[in-house]
C-alpha cells in the first residue's frame, strides 16, 4: 500500500527547514569568530604598540662628558746668558794727504811751415737732392771737418743746419767723398787739422 503524498512533503519541508537552520547558526558562528578575531587582532596591535612604545621609552642614558685635562705647568722658558766682553776699537788708518793733480796743459799750437791749402778743382758743388727740388728747400749748410795727413775728410759735423736736415746729409757726404785739401806741414811732415766749410743751397744751382 502507497504512502500518501502530503506525507512525503511533509518530511521534505521539515528538513530543508533544517537545513536553511542549520546553515543560518553555521553563518552566525562564522560571524561571531571573525569579530572575535577582529577584536582579539585590535587588541593584538594595542599590544604591539605598547610594546614599541616601552622599547622606544627605554633609551640608553648619555654618557658623561670625559674629564677636563689636567693642569700641565709649563716650565720657564730658558735664559740666555750672554757672555759680557768688550771689543777693542781698531784704530783709525793714518790719514793720507793726495795732493792735486796740475790741469793738463794746453795743446800748444802747431807751428806749420805751409798753411792749409784747398785744392780747387774738388771744390764742386754737392748734386741738389730731387726731394729738396721739389720741396723748394734751399739754405746754407755751415760744418765743421776734420782733415787727414793725406788731405781727406774723415769726420763732418753740421755746426749751423741749412733747416733741413736732407740738405745737411747731402753737404756732409759730398765734402767727404770728393773735396780734398793740401794739409799743412810742421817742419815738413803733413798735419792733421779741423776748419769749417759751408755749401750753399740755392734752387737755381738745381738740375
Amino acid at each position: 500500500m502507497e504512502r500518501p503524498n502530503h506525507l512525503d512533503l511533509g518530511k521534505k519541508t521539515a528538513a530543508t527547514r533544517a537545513t536553511s537552520l542549520a546553515i543560518v547558526v553555521a553563518i552566525h558562528v562564522i560571524a561571531v569568530l571573525g569579530l572575535v578575531a577582529a577584536l582579539n587582532q585590535d587588541a593584538i596591535l594595542e599590544q604591539l604598540k605598547d610594546i614599541q612604545a616601552t622599547v622606544e621609552a627605554e633609551k640608553t642614558p648619555p654618557k658623561a662628558p670625559p674629564p677636563p685635562p689636567p693642569d700641565l705647568v709649563k716650565p720657564p722658558p730658558p735664559i740666555a746668558i750672554v757672555p759680557d766682553f768688550t771689543v777693542a776699537a781698531a784704530a783709525p788708518p793714518p790719514s793720507v794727504t793726495t795732493a792735486p793733480k796740475p790741469p793738463p796743459a794746453p795743446p800748444r799750437p802747431v807751428a806749420s811751415s805751409d798753411p792749409l791749402r784747398p785744392i780747387a778743382r774738388t771744390r764742386t758743388l754737392p748734386p741738389y737732392p730731387p726731394i729738396s727740388v721739389r720741396l723748394n728747400e734751399s739754405g746754407s749748410t755751415l760744418m765743421e771737418v776734420h782733415i787727414t795727413t793725406e788731405g781727406n775728410v774723415d769726420d763732418c759735423k753740421i755746426i749751423t743746419s741749412s733747416s733741413s736736415e736732407r740738405l745737411d746729409t747731402a753737404a756732409c757726404d759730398h765734402v767727404k767723398r770728393v773735396w780734398r785739401w793740401q794739409p799743412p806741414t810742421n817742419q815738413g811732415t803733413p798735419v792733421a787739422v779741423t776748419t769749417r766749410v759751408s755749401v750753399k743751397w740755392d734752387l737755381k744751382d738745381a738740375k
